[in-house]
């Protein structure tokens, strides 16, 4: 293993410790975005990440920069908040099916 992934491993772990659930990126054209940690999981932003420490290095302190336009994050981003609307959705529905057949058997 590259120590470069090595240190990415850490500094990811020390984000998922904020308490307050998001950190901050930048895109090539200085556009901020703040993103869910959830988000890390992603191997679609693991990739946007290894691209970020290939182009500019691992920051110390301070945001992330990663070596996209801000068009192409947003879209990202996009595509990551409906994949998680979608799931809610499914989770809802399926626990709303749940409890309506639990109540509906009690009844029977």
């Amino acid at each position: 293993m590259k120590a470069s992934s090595k240190k990415l491993r850490k500094i990811l772990q020390e984000w998922r410790k904020r308490k307050n659930g998001q950190f901050v990126v930048y895109s090539k054209d200085n556009k901020r975005f703040v993103v869910p940690l959830c988000y890390l999981n992603h191997p679609i932003f693991r990739v946007l990440l290894e691209m970020a420490e290939e182009e500019y290095g691992l920051p110390i302190h301070g945001p992330l920069r990663v070596p996209c336009e801000k068009e192409l994050v947003e879209y990202i981003l996009g595509v990551f908040a409906k994949v998680d609307s979608i799931a809610l959705h499914n989770f809802k529905e399926e626990n709303n099916a749940k409890i309506l057949s639990t109540v509906l058997s009690s009844y029977v």
